[in-house]
């Protein structure tokens, strides 16, 4: 095997770049995203599946090249697979969550937030977990 000229190694890292740059934006959009009220936070599945989708293909692009390069496209999926996850558990528990989130905005001092704490500690179950 030869070693690539200096400006295969140019052309490689500004393809690079040009594929690595969106799935970072993406990822911090729905990071941002996140943070929105509940029904609105759900518009964070669209940035994260996109940037799954891109960085699969930033990995298949990859995989001439050696594992180091890898590691950030690879813990970048591990996080957005993580996200989309938050969100599907959302969804699946969106009366508990959304009560729990109204009883916070809703509370003005520490008792009060104790007192929300017991929605958020309540299980799937309607069972208290401790």
């Amino acid at each position: 095997m030869t070693e690539p000229t200096p400006e295969q190694e140019i052309t490689f890292a500004r393809e690079k770049a040009k594929r690595t740059l969106p799935v970072a934006l993406l990822v911090l959009l729905a990071l941002v995203a996140m943070y929105l009220p509940l029904p609105k936070r759900f518009v964070a599945v669209l940035p994260l599946v996109i940037a799954i989708v891109l960085t699969v293909r930033l990995l298949r692009f990859l995989s001439s090249r050696r594992g180091r390069e890898k590691v950030w496209p690879a813990v970048t999926l591990v996080i957005s697979i993580m996200l989309l996850s938050t969100l599907a558990m959302q969804v699946a528990f969106y009366d508990s969550v959304s009560a729990y989130e109204e009883c916070l905005a809703g509370a003005q001092t520490g008792i009060a937030q104790d007192a929300c704490a017991q929605l958020r500690d309540s299980g799937m179950l309607g069972l208290i977990v401790r």
